[in-house]
């Protein structure tokens, strides 16, 4: 059975399909619209009064609520998270206290493992535990909230909702929104991101007593995936993005300074340095990266402890602000986040998306931001950011790094019908994917460019520095384009696949009622180890755009190449043997000795910075 058709059962679907789409529009028009600046403030102090427990199985819960609730202090409540990915790892509790005093207390009164000769345990503090067996003859808590209920001990399992089988018959506006419901991060889930930030200012806060990590991207934007990475900034003086904001202390820091490299050279030695700490101290925490060269720096790693990747910036406060913007136009309609998923998933599933970095091809926010381009100018149900500007007030003014300022509404909740015209129009979720690919198809990229700030199409600038292929103008600031990496070849195959799929959205349209709207994707849509290319990344020479557009990017997958120790698949449990394909197999006509890839010096010190200590790309040079 297909897998992109069994989803999750909410509330607001019903399981009579003929009547999903009017409770969707009933739950999903959010006129208490909540800004994300708002959100994050309140989920930060959430993981302020939390604390994150592994134990031996689901049901510890009545022990470890007994124990916390009578030693620790009063919990608000519990949430259930399993670690899919790590079997050493596999069941957690988050334990939210009415106090964060109790955390306070929590992290005072636990203890380390004892170090032996064979084991020397690093005593670090951080919000990620396990509860232990009782030791002999110790004296029980309590033993009357061994027979509580779930329901009396505040417990939250919103990861084992019952599926449900999309069926033909259900529209395909429905099949569409319940793919979107199927991804959507559930609470327990959302706690634990932000418990990942609190991870990092517990370390760093007892040097940087102001240091602040927030989380931005599609983990809180609203766009986000259930099993999606984490993206994170840093600052180790706290946020200051507010316009005209002045401390009027007199007393001030005794400091350290060091000007060598500017800004961005301070900058790289923070990123190296707390990579170092992060490796070294932080539970939980492998496969530490640091992209140092990157336009922001960055630190990559896997936190085991939850299975998620994780990704910190530095100073990245117009990443956090286009968050904002972006969490505004998921809140205008309940349209947007259906038709945004169904998309990249259109997108991935015919190759358009990779997994390699840098890229020649395109982003999810590539797509999503082609997405909301396409709903302000043919549907007009998102407004343009200069329609946001207009009503902004003073507090809705930032300033980010290096001067640029960022002012929009951010509480768009009293304007929604005024932003939003159509907001009660009958157009529903297909027809929009179907509008998206005829206009996208039809587009002529050459003398046209999507500028979502006045929300409309202009005429392309051959002058400006920044053009490419494909010019998307970034909302926040005009001199940028968002696509400048996408290629001509890249470009052409979104095209087609517009085109393509246009056509298709007719055939599968006569047959609903009796067809999957998953028939838009492509046909492998399933995920394969990929081996960053030198032509797919923009190192190498394209021969030509007719020979590039037949094959836009050589990929090598685990049928062509020896699948690395520490990433299985399926193909390898059957046979351990190094797999070769077809072609591999064939005798060529002639015995060409084959040239080895040159790159100059500058080509070879881009892929390290973007790639850090990769062996497989060490050995490709």
């Amino acid at each position: 059975m297909n897998i992109s058709r069994i989803f999750l059962s909410y509330p607001s679907v019903l399981s009579r399909s003929t009547e999903i789409i009017p409770r969707m529009k009933l739950y999903h028009t959010n006129t208490d619209y909540v800004p994300l600046i708002d959100v994050i403030k309140r989920r930060k102090n959430e993981a302020k009064r939390s604390i994150m427990v592994q134990v031996k199985s689901k049901e510890s819960a009545a022990d470890l609520f007994s124990y916390c609730n009578h030693e620790m202090g009063k919990i608000a409540g519990m949430y259930y998270h399993h670690n899919h990915f790590n079997k050493s790892f596999p069941n957690f509790y988050i334990i939210e206290f009415e106090d964060e005093n109790s955390v306070t207390k929590v992290i005072s009164s636990s203890v380390h493992i004892e170090s032996g000769l064979n084991n020397c345990t690093i005593p670090v503090t951080s919000p990620f535990l396990w509860f232990s067996s009782p030791v002999s003859g110790m004296k029980r808590a309590s033993s009357t909230t061994s027979s509580l209920s779930p329901s009396e001990l505040s417990l939250v399992h919103d990861e084992e909702s019952p599926g449900i089988d999309i069926k033909k018959t259900m529209s395909l506006s429905e099949q569409i929104f319940q793919m979107s419901n199927m991804t959507m991060i559930p609470e327990s889930h959302t706690r634990v991101r932000f418990l990942l930030c609190r991870q990092i200012e517990l370390m760093l806060q007892g040097m940087f007593h102001n240091c602040s990590v927030l989380p931005f991207g599609s983990s809180v934007n609203g766009f986000g995936k259930y099993h999606g990475d984490q993206d994170m900034i840093l600052s180790l003086n706290g946020f200051h993005m507010k316009a005209n904001q002045e401390n009027q202390s007199r007393l001030v820091f005794h400091s350290k300074s060091n000007s060598h490299g500017g800004d961005i050279g301070q900058i790289r030695r923070y990123c190296d340095q707390v990579s170092s700490i992060i490796q070294g101290f932080m539970p939980g925490c492998q496969d530490v990266q640091k992209i140092l060269f990157a336009r922001v720096p960055i630190i990559k790693y896997r936190q085991e402890l939850v299975g998620i990747d994780c990704g910190l910036a530095f100073n990245n406060t117009s990443g956090f602000l286009m968050s904002c913007l972006m969490h505004i136009f998921v809140g205008l309609d309940w349209r947007v986040r259906p038709l945004a998923s169904f998309i990249k998933e259109w997108a991935k599933s015919n190759k358009l998306i990779k997994d390699a970095r840098p890229t020649n091809y395109f982003t999810n926010f590539q797509i999503v931001l082609m997405v909301v381009c396409y709903l302000q100018q043919v549907h007009h149900i998102l407004p343009s950011v200069l329609q946001l500007n207009q009503l902004a007030s003073e507090e809705d003014r930032y300033v980010c790094e290096g001067g640029l300022e960022a002012t929009f509404l951010h509480n768009v909740a009293p304007h929604i019908t005024k932003l939003n015209p159509n907001l009660h129009s009958d157009t529903d979720i297909f027809e929009l994917v179907h509008g998206f690919f005829d206009f996208y198809g039809t587009t002529n990229y050459t003398q046209r460019r999507l500028n979502p700030i006045k929300g409309e199409m202009e005429a392309k600038t051959t002058t400006w520095k920044k053009t490419a292929a494909l010019d998307i103008i970034n909302p926040l600031d005009p001199e940028m384009n968002v696509s400048h990496n996408v290629s001509q070849p890249a470009l052409k195959q979104f095209t087609d696949l517009c085109r393509f799929s246009q056509k298709k959205c007719v055939e599968i349209k006569k047959k609903e009622g009796n067809v999957f709207a998953d028939e838009l994707f492509g046909k492998d849509s399933q995920k394969a180890f990929s081996f960053p290319n030198i032509l797919d990344i923009g190192l190498g020479k394209v021969q030509s755009d007719s020979a590039a557009t037949k094959q836009p990017a050589a990929q090598f997958d685990s049928s062509a190449t020896k699948q690395p120790a520490d990433q299985p698949d399926s193909s390898t449990t059957k046979e351990p043997a190094v797999m070769s394909d077809s072609s591999t197999t064939k005798k060529p006509a002639k015995s060409r000795r084959k040239k080895p890839l040159r790159l100059d010096k500058d080509k070879k010190e881009k892929l390290v910075q973007m790639y850090g200590h990769s062996l497989y790309l060490k050995q490709k040079l």
